[in-house]
């Protein structure tokens, strides 16, 4: 499933809030705080937030946060077919998905979606992106806040998560 397609069945399930004109100075953070703390939704299901038309950056440079911040949507992104009643029975689905799981074999390729744009040498500019400054402590505008990277050790086969938030530092510095 493709982003677009993604979005569009978040909407559907209405999980999905778009926010428009945000400051990318504290108030993408701020908001995000806001709408992911558990007592504002009885239900719990915390939404999805799409930012766009963020202060300073042409409309269509957006930021989403909450992608995963509810069950049926984690559901969603993995491609389970049931829709889970809570945590507890997500994760249990999942368990039982992964031990079936096929890797899919790495294919490079000339051309697709993912080379549309394409920026190189010169051209590199990271502050055209609406990097967030996610809250007033922090040493500078971080991607990644959200995220979670899952590795395995190919030769012990010990698996590592952890976040890895990278700061921008200038045009073409991530560090």
């Amino acid at each position: 499933m493709d982003l677009r397609s993604w979005l569009a069945q978040v909407e559907g399930m209405g999980e999905l809030k778009v926010v428009r004109g945000a400051d990318w100075r504290l108030e993408i953070g701020a908001i995000t705080e806001i709408f992911q703390k558990p007592w504002q939704w009885p239900q719990g299901v915390r939404p999805c937030l799409l930012f766009d038309e963020i202060k300073d950056y042409p409309k269509g440079f957006r930021v989403m946060t909450g992608i995963a911040s509810s069950p049926r949507r984690l559901a969603l992104t993995l491609g389970l077919e049931r829709e889970p009643r809570d945590l507890l029975s997500l994760v249990r689905e999942i368990k039982g998905v992964l031990k079936s799981v096929k890797r899919i074999p790495c294919r490079f390729v000339d051309d697709g979606p993912i080379l549309a744009n394409v920026d190189e040498g010169e051209r590199i500019d990271l502050t055209k992106f609406p990097v967030p400054l996610w809250h007033e402590d922090d040493g500078g505008r971080y991607l990644g806040t959200g995220s979670i990277t899952i590795t395995r050790d190919p030769d012990e086969g010990w698996v590592n998560c952890g976040t890895y938030r990278v700061m921008l530092h200038d045009e073409r510095t991530l560090g």
